[in-house]
């Protein structure tokens, strides 16, 4: 009995030691390669490639995010094939179109504005909006130039003139409007989506007995706009007059 634990021993010592001596030599065939990423994350590009190493223990993977490297221990094999990943994963991205959107605010009125004035950018739109609708007089009441990028939104507001209105000035009762263009996306070189245009504006109006009531107009719209195009978003009257929102998109 004695003899047979001795040989079980003897057997059981020589699988453990040969089997350390094949780990030994396993390690002994891993190669150590540092991989500089240029262009893209470098977290980003491990995750990618992580699955194409081999799995076996003692090999490694570790990710420098400061000196944008990626560190591998692994078969040669394992290494060339995450080194052909890293060439076709670490390219510049893509170049995002550059979008310059003018939003022009009109009033529009059936008798004549007092200091009215519209650009000579606006004229062919205003002649159209002549043709159109019954408003005579056009004046601009704001502009503004935005400038974004494809997948982006623009936000504005701001305290408007009121004296297209037939108001005055005053700091108890501001005139205030607001847009919003939410998700604008392309798909060519000539034309932009808005995934929601949206228009507000607050009106101080007299409603007698000295009391002021607010009027809110606007609009709520996705759009369309070809480049260069000047396109009349949206129109909203206000008792005898109108606010048409105007937009002209470049793309670059």
């Amino acid at each position: 009995m004695k003899r047979f634990a001795s040989i079980f021993a003897i057997v059981l010592f020589t699988a453990v030691a040969a089997l350390g001596e094949e780990e030994a030599n396993t390690i002994r065939e891993y190669k150590n390669k540092v991989f500089t990423i240029q262009n893209r994350d470098a977290r980003t590009i491990a995750d990618a490639i992580k699955l194409l190493g081999s799995g076996f223990k003692g090999a490694a993977l570790s990710v420098n995010q400061d000196l944008r490297t990626i560190t591998v221990r692994d078969f040669p094999e394992n290494l060339a094939a995450m080194e052909d990943a890293i060439k076709r994963l670490d390219q510049p991205a893509p170049k995002t179109a550059d979008i310059e959107l003018k939003i022009s605010v009109l009033i529009a009125s059936k008798t004549a504005l007092p200091n009215a004035a519209v650009p000579d950018e606006l004229a062919p739109v205003v002649k159209q909006l002549q043709s159109t609708l019954r408003y005579a007089y056009y004046g601009l009441m704001t502009s503004s130039v935005h400038r974004t990028k494809i997948g982006d939104g623009i936000e504005g507001s701001g305290v408007a003139e009121p004296t297209l209105l037939g108001m005055t000035a005053s700091q108890e009762r501001p005139i205030l409007y607001s847009y919003n263009l939410r998700r604008i996306t392309s798909t060519s070189n000539t034309s932009i989506d808005v995934e929601r245009f949206s228009f507000s504006m607050r009106v101080p109006l007299d409603v007698g007995g000295g009391a002021i009531q607010y009027q809110s107009v606007g609009f709520d719209t996705p759009v369309s706009i070809r480049q260069g195009e000047k396109v009349v978003i949206g129109t909203t009257t206000m008792r005898d007059k109108a606010l048409v929102v105007v937009v002209t998109a470049s793309v670059n």
